[in-house]
């Protein structure tokens, strides 16, 4: 569906075809500038990692983003399609607390 072939990296900004505005953008950490960190369009940033890291999850992390932005724009979109079942809906969710010894 997406490729690596189908990205464009320029400079720490990952593209996706010819389109301008960058799908995610790698920054580097301050404390150690030999990491990064992805940041995504919500302003949430990830974890370190290496440089090659860092493009390796920021190239998956596009893929998941666009692939989002494909189905609502499709010919189904979210409004037509019949509601998902939350699988936890109308669930009870019971935790169970051990004191002490083994199990």
């Amino acid at each position: 569906m997406f490729d690596r072939e189908d990205f464009v990296w320029k400079g720490l900004t990952l593209h996706y075809g010819r389109r301008k505005a960058p799908v995610l953008t790698l920054i580097a950490d301050a404390t150690y500038p030999h990491l990064f960190r992805i940041a995504y369009p919500d302003g949430w940033t990830s974890t370190l990692a290496n440089l090659t890291r860092a493009k390796d999850a920021a190239y998956e992390h596009a893929r998941y983003l666009l692939r989002g932005q494909r189905q609502a724009a499709g010919p189904l979109a979210a409004e037509t399609t019949p509601a998902r079942m939350d699988p936890l809906k109308d669930k009870v969710l019971v935790f169970v607390t051990h004191k002490g010894g083994d199990f």
